[in-house]
């Protein structure tokens, strides 16, 4: 496979990326919230398949050889493309790990700058952000998986028509902040000399869907 068959690949993906976020958010609207999310996790796989053939892309200009097989092994695992999409945290107060960190930076911000009480804030703060950072992309994955699938419970069954707006909209606001991160990268290419010159000389390249946000319904606010 050729670096310019790699490079398309990856745009495709983030095209793709960009499709399904906005259909995941015209489902929220709908009041769609497990097909929403469900919508938004494929989102963001796709977005780390985009990594991962920039990374392959890079690779193959350097002189290495990739076949197809190679290419679907590189992409065939969940977690990893969940992990490879994930750009930024972002923490609602959704009462899980979220909830931790905006209690701590809110903290954080009522005490005296570099005081004994700051650092620890601080400490405590870094190392929340290390346990989501691991936990996130495989949480992403299980709620992928709990959007589409009635599974039965010890006392009960797992039923997706059941989730809320809140939780589509957690869900839905971290795939769009990455996303919109990536399309401002792919957009303005400056910091990223190579990738600048390749996509400019690719005429048709894909143009991105612009990201768009969804808005908490008026009732959980």
């Amino acid at each position: 496979m050729t670096p310019q068959y790699l490079l398309k690949g990856a745009a495709l993906a983030l095209e793709q990326c960009g499709l399904l976020l906005r259909d995941a958010n015209r489902l929220y609207r709908l009041g769609s919230y497990a097909s929403s999310i469900a919508l938004a996790a494929h989102a963001h796989e796709e977005m780390g398949r985009y990594q991962i053939l920039l990374e392959l892309w890079r690779r193959a200009l350097a002189g290495e050889a990739f076949t197809v097989e190679h290419i679907r092994k590189a992409c065939s695992d969940h977690v990893k493309k969940q992990t490879e999409g994930m750009l930024a945290i972002t923490f609602t107060d959704d009462g899980g790990r979220g909830l931790d960190l905006g209690k701590l930076i809110r903290a954080q911000m009522e005490v005296q700058l570099q005081s004994p009480e700051w650092q620890k804030l601080v400490a405590q703060i870094d190392q929340t952000i290390e346990e989501m950072k691991k936990s996130i992309p495989t949480d992403r994955h299980k709620t992928r998986m709990s959007a589409i699938y009635v599974e039965p419970n010890e006392t009960e069954w797992h039923r997706p028509a059941d989730i809320t707006a809140a939780e589509a909209y957690a869900f839905l606001l971290g795939a769009s902040n990455d996303y919109s991160m990536q399309h401002d990268r792919y957009s303005n290419l400056q910091e990223d000399r190579q990738l600048c010159d390749a996509l400019q000389q690719w005429a048709e390249r894909p143009t991105l869907v612009p990201p768009e946000w969804p808005t908490l319904p008026q009732d959980t606010q």
